[in-house]
């Protein structure tokens, strides 16, 4: 039988200087923009999964290039997905982190894929060219920051 471990029954905070806001919309989106790695979220065979994304800010949404995969197949389905970005200074105990929620879909349209590829963005993994492009239309963007 294993024993429940003792907590103290009162926390006391670290650094009882910093404190979380809630960042607006506009800043969430200054943010988004002010970073070039993020992460999506969405189910892969019925299990929540993430998994990093170079990416831009475009048209207010999220596009980033994939190969055919779990990526491609949650796009596909026009499934319900997150997106998150975040910074962290763990000298000065501050950070920041934004969630996008929304809709992602696989871009077909000619006119559209177009004018994504004058966007530069260049996928990190060049072992093989991600050809298709993910865009996410967000439907709520929120933002915390420690500081």
């Amino acid at each position: 039988m294993s024993r429940k471990p003792e907590l103290d029954p009162e926390p006391v905070a670290i650094d009882v200087t910093n404190q979380i806001g809630v960042l607006s919309e506009e800043k969430c989106i200054e943010l988004i923009e002010s970073t070039p790695i993020g992460r999506v979220g969405f189910q892969s065979d019925g299990a929540p999964l993430v998994l990093p994304v170079n990416f831009k800010w475009t048209d207010a949404g999220v596009v980033f290039r994939s190969l055919e995969g779990q990526k491609m197949a949650a796009a596909a389905d026009n499934q319900p997905v997150c997106f998150e970005v975040d910074y962290w200074d763990g000298d000065k105990r501050m950070g920041w982190s934004v969630v996008l929620r929304g809709t992602a879909r696989r871009v077909s349209d000619w006119a559209e894929v177009e004018q994504l590829e004058q966007v530069g963005l260049v996928p990190w993994a060049k072992e093989k060219w991600r050809p298709f492009w993910v865009r996410i239309e967000p439907t709520e963007i929120t933002g915390r920051v420690l500081n």
